[in-house]
C-alpha cells in the first residue's frame, strides 16, 4: 500500500505518539499564552476523538489540522460545518 502523504507539505499524514508527543511539547512551550486550559482541552479532544470526521486518528477532515494541536487553541472553534448540532460543539467547554 502507498503511504499517504500531505498535499502540502508532502510528509507524511500519519503521526507515532512519540512524534505527535513531541511536537505539541515544543509548540506548546512557543505559545502557553494562546492555550485552553489543560481540562477545557481534554474536553475538546474527546469530542474530536469521537468524531466521524477525524481522520488518521490525528487529523480533522474540514481543516487538514492535527486535532491534539488544534484541541489546545484559545482562538480555534470546531471547524465542523455548524460545529456538528449546530453550534460550535467546543463553546460549552469555555
Amino acid at each position: 500500500m502507498p503511504q499517504q502523504k500531505c498535499k502540502s507539505c508532502l510528509q507524511s499524514v500519519k503521526l507515532t505518539k512519540v512524534e505527535l508527543a513531541q511536537m505539541m511539547q515544543k509548540q506548546t512551550e512557543e505559545i502557553g499564552d494562546l492555550l485552553v486550559p489543560i481540562e477545557v482541552y481534554f474536553k475538546r479532544l474527546a469530542t474530536c476523538e469521537l468524531c466521524e470526521d477525524l481522520q488518521y486518528e490525528t487529523t480533522c477532515r474540514y481543516n487538514g489540522m492535527l486535532v491534539q494541536y488544534m484541541t489546545r487553541l484559545k482562538n480555534k472553534q470546531c471547524p465542523r460545518p455548524g460545529g456538528g448540532n449546530g453550534s460550535n460543539r467546543w463553546q460549552s467547554f469555555l
